[in-house]
């Protein structure tokens, strides 16, 4: 049986980083076997690609506001929260990635 979408199932931790000015993201994720894992993949890596889409588009509309000579302040707001955006999900990848390795050592160990 197939679950739904185990990656909105991912909870994100924002902290604040005083020391580096920046927000920190930590996550607990939802997988537990290796084909919840692949499956987390799958459903990260649609995700990615819609925002990336969104991204490169928000960024065509922009150069050609612009080049009409026109306000496109609010595009820019929205194109840098999608960054953001982007960049979180990076980390949510390497996390997951490091969380799996985890889970498959620890499984290892036990059976050995």
């Amino acid at each position: 049986m197939k679950e739904a979408n185990i990656h909105s199932k991912t909870i994100t931790h924002k902290t604040w980083n005083q020391a580096e000015s920046r927000f920190d993201h930590s996550f607990d994720f939802a997988f537990q076997t290796k084909e919840q894992y692949l499956e987390f993949r799958l459903c990260w890596k649609e995700n990615y690609a819609a925002l990336s889409g969104s991204i490169r588009g928000l960024k065509a509309l922009i150069k050609a506001t612009m080049q009409k000579r026109e306000y496109a302040g609010k595009h820019q707001g929205e194109l840098h929260t999608l960054k953001s955006e982007a960049t979180v999900q990076l980390s949510m990848l390497r996390s997951a990635k490091q969380e799996a390795n985890r889970q498959y050592l620890t499984a290892r160990r036990i059976t050995t």
